[in-house]
């Protein structure tokens, strides 16, 4: 049996463009009766005429047939302009959005960081949000107990602890996000580009844990930034997208941040 913690086969994502939802009614059938069929749905087809018939693309491509393995502990650095379709690739991978065709297979339990606040709630405390989170996780209450010092001390958010999130500030609202990701059980971590909130110092204090986490307890971590010097120190392998397509993938970091910094220009 492999060794992968991730498996992501053949995935795209399309998005229509101007409407809220999938469209009208007859595409939404027309849709799900080529899903129970297991034919290709006729409403995702890039170019495709809108039904009112104005003869519009009305479809935007945002993953193109991606593939790729990553391994358990592998730390994987994902680079790509605004828009490659970075932040698409790990919200389908949180199941947080669905893929248009292809799958993703998920082998651990998986904890994302995506933008500042996801998942907590602003009326309640940071008390409250770590162990609402931790539920979510299926963690027990008394788990979360022998977690709860730890986190709240990364954090550095003692004397606000029992204080609506909704008064944090947006350095703490990362710092806080960032502890319950990384205290709580799970194997599988996803951080976005919301560390670019937080101050130097808790940047490299991330770094450090990160690094802690994959070298001493095996985690699998999946790591989107725009600053190269971060996935140069973390990562030893990166991933290239670029309009949605995946146009490298390397265990040569410098290789993938000197087409990064080429696609800048």
């Amino acid at each position: 049996m492999s060794d992968f913690a991730i498996q992501v086969e053949h995935l795209s994502k399309e998005f229509h463009l101007g409407v809220i939802g999938r469209g009208t009614l007859y595409q939404d059938i027309q849709s799900w009766w080529a899903r129970l069929h297991g034919r290709e749905d006729p409403n995702s087809i890039i170019g495709a005429k809108n039904y009112e018939g104005h003869g519009k693309s009305n479809l935007f491509l945002a993953l193109n047939d991606i593939s790729f393995n990553v391994c358990r502990g592998e730390t994987v650095g994902i680079l790509g302009s605004n828009g490659a379709g970075k932040s698409t690739l790990f919200k389908i991978i949180s199941q947080i959005t669905y893929p248009s065709r292809g799958r993703v297979i998920l082998r651990d339990r998986v904890v994302s960081l995506l933008e500042v606040g996801a998942g907590f709630h602003n009326e309640m405390t940071g008390r409250q949000n770590i162990f609402m989170n931790g539920a979510i996780l299926g963690m027990s209450r008394e788990e979360i107990i022998k977690k709860f010092d730890a986190i709240v001390d990364f954090a550095n958010v003692e004397q606000f602890i029992d204080t609506p999130v909704k008064r944090y500030s947006s350095g703490m609202f990362v710092r806080l996000a960032f502890s319950i990701a990384v205290h709580l059980e799970s194997e599988i971590l996803l951080i976005d580009e919301v560390l670019a909130v937080g101050d130097v110092e808790f940047q490299k204090k991330c770094i450090a844990k990160m690094r802690e986490l994959t070298q001493e307890e095996n985690r699998t971590v999946l790591f989107i930034s725009h600053n190269v010097e971060s996935v140069r120190s973390l990562c030893k392998r990166a991933i290239y997208l670029e309009h949605g397509k995946l146009i490298l993938d390397t265990n040569n970091v410098e290789t993938a941040i000197k087409q990064y910094d080429k696609g800048l220009n």
